[in-house]
């Protein structure tokens, strides 16, 4: 399930709650100890009604929250070595080919006394070097490869500055050695990524998603559940729908607080808060009366 969906749950465990307390009528959501003794029945009407619309605005929020962090969460990206890397490290090229051998921790998690894994050799590659098709972890060895190699040479691994958020106060750049794209054409049933220049070809792709659950594609229309909410849901309505109930709970919230305002009796809060005030200690606490003198012994 991941972290991505522990939102949209609380979310969904408060409009539960905030449901529960409307139906009832009664325990935190109305304490009602400082109201006007005129106005309680009146106010109460009104906080209902309030809940009432609240708990369905966080419950389909979490629901439309939900549907985009499980169809939308994960985007196919493809990339590729760059002319700059051909030209910078010809000698990392055999025959065409990029190759890289390095040690990987297997496991997972963390160790308060060592490591969690054991170190063991992992190859990447064969690949050739006109592959427009690697992934995260194949592109990334690849840039390692070339900066263990060269990584002391500025001139081809220059530092650039990391901002007030770096750490180190600098960090290297890369970007010239790579690309990446999002916009992928189907030629022949398979994938194609699209490294796009102008707008014309950027018109040729579009973006693909792998579902969180079921890792059912955006585009294969298969005619399942998942594939029907694709067609159904777009990122982009997903998108206006949660800042439309985020806007709606906001006004919600608003409305509990210029209620609980407008009846609540200020002399009786002024009383409640004087009450929870620790009372002084008396002045006369630590004073004592002498004790009495006895009489010499005759």
């Amino acid at each position: 399930m991941g972290l991505g969906l522990l939102f949209p749950i609380l979310l969904l465990a408060m409009g539960v709650y905030v449901l529960y307390g409307a139906i009832k009528g009664s325990g935190r959501l109305f304490t009602m100890e400082n109201f006007k003794d005129e106005s309680k029945d009146q106010a109460k009407k009104l906080l209902r009604i309030l809940y009432f619309v609240l708990a369905g605005i966080m419950l389909v929020m979490a629901l439309v929250n939900g549907a985009q962090t499980v169809l939308y969460s994960n985007k196919i990206s493809y990339y590729r070595v760059t002319d700059a890397y051909r030209d910078t490290f010809p000698d990392l090229i055999e025959d065409g080919q990029l190759t890289y051998t390095t040690e990987i921790t297997t496991g997972s998690g963390s160790s308060c006394y060592g490591s969690a894994g054991q170190q063991v050799e992992k190859t990447y590659g064969p690949y050739s070097v006109d592959n427009e098709k690697m992934g995260m972890e194949e592109i990334s060895a690849f840039i390692n490869k070339a900066y263990t190699v060269y990584g002391t040479d500025t001139e081809k691994f220059p530092r650039v500055s990391g901002g007030l958020m770096s750490c180190g106060g600098s960090t290297v750049d890369y970007s010239k050695y790579y690309e990446q794209t999002d916009l992928i054409k189907i030629v022949g049933g398979e994938d194609v990524p699209v490294y796009a220049k102008t707008d014309a070809e950027k018109a040729e792709g579009h973006n693909v998603y792998v579902s969180s659950i079921g890792s059912e594609r955006s585009d294969s229309n298969s005619g399942s559940f998942i594939s029907k909410l694709y067609g159904a849901l777009s990122a982009k309505l997903l998108t206006v729908l949660n800042y439309i109930f985020l806007g709606l709970a906001v006004v919600g919230v608003i409305g509990v607080f210029l209620v609980t305002r407008k009846f609540t009796d200020k002399e009786k809060l002024q009383k409640a808060r004087q009450q929870q005030v620790r009372p002084a200690m008396p002045t006369d606490a630590f004073t004592f009366d002498d004790e009495p003198k006895e009489e010499p012994k005759k």
